[in-house]
């Protein structure tokens, strides 16, 4: 059996016991994600029925309403550090404990959270544009083309096609942070340069069993847009990618 297939039988056993709270900790990262998002499209439309001029009305909604629905994402995210930490911690106990998903919005730890992600943002913005370029220039240049290619069958596959390898080098990419935020579970009040820095040691030999992991979950991910639930789907490879991050830190520091 393959160190993927054991990480991943290990994850089912485990939410075998906490399938329920699993999801409700799902929901409950999302479900603020999902009223800004929806809000944001009620305020829009409003806008653009309000307003006559309806580039005066995108102006608005690029200008005022992204923002805020991106800043008011930000203000919640620590709820994806929570979320992180409590399929962690269940790695270990094998009982999720949902408390863990407002753990960093207590008093001390809210912007301790809010600078780290911050700060890990700006770390990924750079080569993440770098990385898209060729998807970005793609766009600039079909913008420019003449006659029927912007929207049209060719135009749409080679964007899905470069959307696709870009996600890929993105990911493959971001492996040495693999382990950044299991690592402020392990180490309480971390800081981002000592995380990346833990997080790095961790992988330095094992970014390949991250990588055949996350590929591993591909027929996943595909099933998951056309049969099986993202409920289902999301909350496993979760739990998956936890167990694989605490196997691989205890192997780390046992060479150590």
């Amino acid at each position: 059996m393959s160190a993927e297939a054991i990480v991943k039988q290990q994850a089912r056993e485990i939410l075998k016991h906490n399938y329920p709270k699993a999801i409700i900790a799902l929901l409950i990262m999302l479900l603020p994600l999902y009223m800004i998002d929806g809000t944001t499209t009620v305020i829009s439309c409003a806008f653009m029925n309000l307003i006559p001029e309806s580039e005066t009305a995108k102006l608005w909604i690029y200008s005022v309403g992204y923002p805020v629905e991106f800043i008011a994402g930000f203000l919640l995210s620590p709820v994806i550090n929570g979320y992180i930490r409590a399929y962690y911690r269940c790695a270990y106990t094998k009982d999720m404990d949902l408390k863990d998903l407002f753990y960093y919005f207590e008093n001390g730890k809210y912007i301790e959270a809010l600078s780290f992600n911050i700060r890990f943002i700006l770390r990924m913005l750079i080569p993440t544009i770098l990385l898209y370029l060729p998807l970005i220039a793609f766009e600039i240049i079909s913008t420019n083309i003449g006659g029927d290619f912007y929207g049209g069958v060719l135009y749409r596959d080679i964007y899905f096609l470069l959307a696709v390898l870009s996600t890929i080098a993105v990911t493959f990419y971001a492996l040495k942070y693999f382990t950044v935020f299991t690592a402020c579970v392990d180490k309480e009040g971390l800081n981002l340069k000592n995380a990346v820095e833990y997080s790095k040691y961790i992988m330095k030999n094992q970014t390949g069993s991250a990588a055949k992991l996350i590929l591993s979950f591909t027929p996943w991910l595909l099933l998951c847009m056309l049969i099986l639930p993202m409920l289902y789907v999301i909350p496993y490879m979760t739990q998956s990618l936890c167990v694989a991050a605490k196997w691989m830190t205890q192997a780390s520091f046992e060479e150590y």
